[in-house]
């Protein structure tokens, strides 16, 4: 359950054909897919897999732990998962760090360290560390001979000997539940622990400073070198501080979270029970689904090793991802527009993501006539936006799969909505959040709604409010203006509505009028004040000031 990525360590090689072999009676997992772009099962286990370790260079390895069912190892050449003899079978096993092909250290949950060696044909207590409860085996990236081991007894241990032995560290943390340690830049040290929060130290593990991290229960940290910002988790709750501890930010509840693990790329990904793996948007200030992408619906735990990335999961599978390629995450993984009255159009977003390196190229496979995909095909990140127009369909349900084929793995999206009777349009936003609805369909909206502070006014993403009216948006990028365009209908005569990012100054259908707040450009949207957009455009807007709340209503 390794949270964070090694720079030590380099990925694991490609491997894995199927197969299956008989050892002491005992059918082994056996592959289940070739190696490929992005994310790749490689086997499944008969049970729960509690915790994966992992060398590479000459001799790769990896080994893996389940729950109740055993521990199973591969190295070299080989493409076949070896379970090792009955001796561990029992222990609940919470860590591996794999020293060499065949020596490695088995950490767990009431049976205290274990030295394995002879690729799994022995197996000694290690005496030297008085604990028996680890919560992990952590490599310190800046010496290859030294190791954490947070305890869940006497707190944090360090060897500087491979793990031969060990001594008690961690002046200043104040509990002796300690969960996890992650090496931030330097000298600095993050320590996590079961009642008392997070500790950092400054001077190298010498001394630790508790900070005012608002979860008190962490079970997992991750450092993101790229974004400098340390993430902890416990339970349900997540934070993160960018001033190494000082100060903490609370972030939306992903779930149950099981892991975290920061990618190379600087990307944070949090595994959980209930989504499997998600990645945190920073731009959206949103987790986002990894849709797909680890293979599991519930993931148990995940590591990075290097350019590596394993995601374990409660059913079994182990699944792969080679960081040093485009991987390509997509989320969501299903698109509900609910159901569209025939007189208005809707529009959702998904989002292409490389959480790996190199060039990811991509197209939308599999588009009916009927929906509309901009951009179809494109390179690197991207938001791609599915738009339905009511009035060309009959009424009834609809649904098609479009493909989503990429440099780095291919993925599904469903599409479910249903035409229904004329109707006016009903929005709901929350300042602050991504979630939306329009009608009795939830949308996700691409950035959250905010207030201006000069002005006080709500300002909103313009392609979505224009959408919702059914309105055709466009952006010139060599102006910098964005045009809003109605065909018209029986309520509204057509309208043409021009602003320009910056500027107080708008026109519509040619006569000027003059805005609230100038449309601005926040982390790649158009955001424009709500209730002058809204009203341009013939709409009613009502503002909830208990829950932050706006309430839109349109009628075609």
């Amino acid at each position: 359950m390794r949270t964070s990525c090694y720079n030590g360590i380099l990925r694991l090689v490609a491997f894995l054909t199927v197969c299956a072999v008989i050892v002491a009676g005992v059918a082994m997992p056996v592959a289940s897919a070739q190696s490929g772009a992005g994310f790749v099962t490689l086997k499944t286990f008969p049970a729960a897999v509690t915790a994966i370790g992992m060398l590479d260079g000459a001799t790769p390895t990896v080994v893996v732990a389940t729950q109740n069912a055993g521990i199973y190892s591969m190295s070299g050449t080989s493409t076949v998962f070896r379970k090792l003899p009955a001796q561990l079978d029992l222990m609940r096993v919470t860590s591996i760090a794999v020293l060499e092909p065949d020596q490695w250290l088995v950490g767990t949950d009431g049976d205290g360290l274990w030295l394995v060696g002879g690729d799994g044909t022995f197996f000694d207590r290690v005496t030297t560390l008085d604990c028996t409860r680890v919560a992990r085996i952590v490599p310190d990236p800046r010496d290859p001979n030294a190791l954490f081991i947070p305890s869940l007894c006497t707190g944090l241990h360090y060897s500087t000997d491979r793990g031969v032995t060990w001594r008690t560290v961690g002046k200043g943390i104040t509990s002796f539940l300690v969960t996890d340690v992650t090496r931030m830049d330097g000298d600095l040290i993050a320590v996590a622990t079961q009642d008392a929060g997070v500790f950092v130290s400054t001077s190298n593990g010498t001394s630790y400073v508790k900070t005012p991290c608002p979860i008190k229960n962490v079970s997992s940290l991750a450092w993101s070198a790229g974004i400098r910002t340390l993430f902890a988790a416990g339970g349900s709750a997540v934070a993160m501080t960018t001033d190494t501890g000082a100060h903490w930010t609370s972030l939306p509840s992903p779930g149950a979270v099981t892991s975290l693990a920061a990618l190379p790329s600087g990307a944070v990904l949090a595994g959980t029970a209930q989504r499997g793996v998600v990645r945190w948007d920073v731009a959206a200030k949103a987790w986002r689904d990894v849709a797909q992408g680890a293979g599991v619906t519930s993931a148990s735990t995940m590591v990075c090793f290097g350019t590596t990335l394993l995601v374990g999961g409660s059913t079994g599978a182990v699944v792969r991802a080679d960081l040093s390629a485009p991987v390509a995450a997509v989320a969501p993984s299903a698109l509900d527009l609910g159901s569209i009255p025939v007189n208005q159009a809707r529009s959702t977003a998904f989002t292409i993501t490389n959480l790996g390196m190199g060039t990811l190229d991509w197209r939308i496979e599999n588009v009916p006539g009927y929906v509309e995909v901009i951009p179809q095909t494109g390179t690197g990140n991207a938001i791609v936006t599915v738009r339905v127009e009511g009035d060309s369909l009959g009424k009834g349900p609809y649904q098609s799969l479009l493909k989503v084929v990429t440099s780095g793995g291919d993925q599904v999206l469903a599409l479910h909505f249903s035409i229904a009777d004329a109707a006016s349009v009903l929005i709901g936003l929350t300042v602050g959040k991504v979630a939306a609805t329009v009608g009795e369909g939830a949308v996700t909206l691409d950035a959250a709604p905010f207030i201006d502070k000069a002005s006080g006014r709500t300002m909103v993403p313009m392609r979505f409010i224009g959408e919702a009216f059914g309105a055709t948006v466009t952006w010139d990028a060599p102006t910098r203006r964005v045009f809003v365009e109605t065909k018209g209908t029986a309520n509204h005569k057509p309208l043409l509505m021009v602003m320009t990012i910056g500027s107080k100054k708008a026109t519509a259908n040619g006569q000027e009028t003059t805005l609230e707040v100038a449309p601005a450009i926040v982390a790649g949207r158009t955001f424009v004040p709500l209730r002058v957009i809204s009203e341009t455009l013939g709409a009613t807007v009502t503002w909830h000031a208990d829950t932050r709340a706006v309430s839109i209503e349109y009628m075609p």
